[in-house]
């Protein structure tokens, strides 16, 4: 009897957190461009429940509160054969030692070889470096006591020195597949940017 009272009480907690994620989206930087806001004053939002593994929900120009769409977020390359978004320069959809980028003059990305061969590395004068990596001997970026490390730049997105981003995890959120990645750079987000899926899609005007 105690525990089949035990697994109901599991079974509630399990299913109250599941709705509680559901309910929730959260905005990840209160120090948004006034530019990056619509008309009514909305902002880019993380939404697990709502939007697939890295897009956020952004706010449409209409008035009506419903008004949002599920897009790429910054860093990130819409892949139409899977129609799902990925880190730039990382493996995403491709094979073994390719990584996922896209050219100046194209607009769908593509799998190229990643002459490092790992995942989340990236050469730079001849030796690999990983993404994000803190430690002085491994960090090719000249402003270290800044915490500028090598990542993706969400505007260009072009491999280069960016300011690391702090990323803190929440009670809600599960472990890797929930969390935001710290590509996430909200303050950057625009709806319809350079290798987004709406961009490619068409529907930006």
């Amino acid at each position: 009897m105690i525990n089949l009272r035990l697994l109901l009480i599991f079974a509630l907690l399990a299913l109250v957190g599941k709705v509680a994620r559901a309910q929730i989206a959260f905005v990840e930087d209160q120090d948004i461009d006034k530019k990056k806001a619509n008309l009514a004053g909305r902002k880019p939002l993380y939404s697990p429940a709502r939007c697939p593994k890295y897009q956020l929900l952004y706010p449409g120009d209409q008035q009506q509160q419903n008004d949002w769409v599920c897009d790429c977020a910054p860093a990130t390359l819409y892949y139409p054969e899977t129609d799902a978004c990925y880190p730039a320069y990382r493996q995403g959809p491709c094979e073994t030692g390719q990584i996922l980028v896209l050219y100046k003059e194209r607009i769908i990305p593509e799998c190229v070889r990643n002459p490092c061969g790992r995942d989340g590395h990236f050469m730079v004068r001849n030796s690999c470096y990983q993404f994000g990596n803190t430690k002085h001997e491994e960090n090719p970026c000249p402003y270290k006591e800044a915490t500028f490390v090598l990542g993706v730049n969400p505007t260009t997105l072009m491999v280069d020195c960016v300011k690391l981003s702090v990323q803190l995890d929440t009670r809600i959120a599960e472990p890797e597949e929930q969390a935001a990645p710290p590509e996430y750079h909200i303050d950057l987000a625009e709806k319809c940017g350079r290798g987004s899926r709406l961009s490619v899609q068409g529907k930006c005007v």
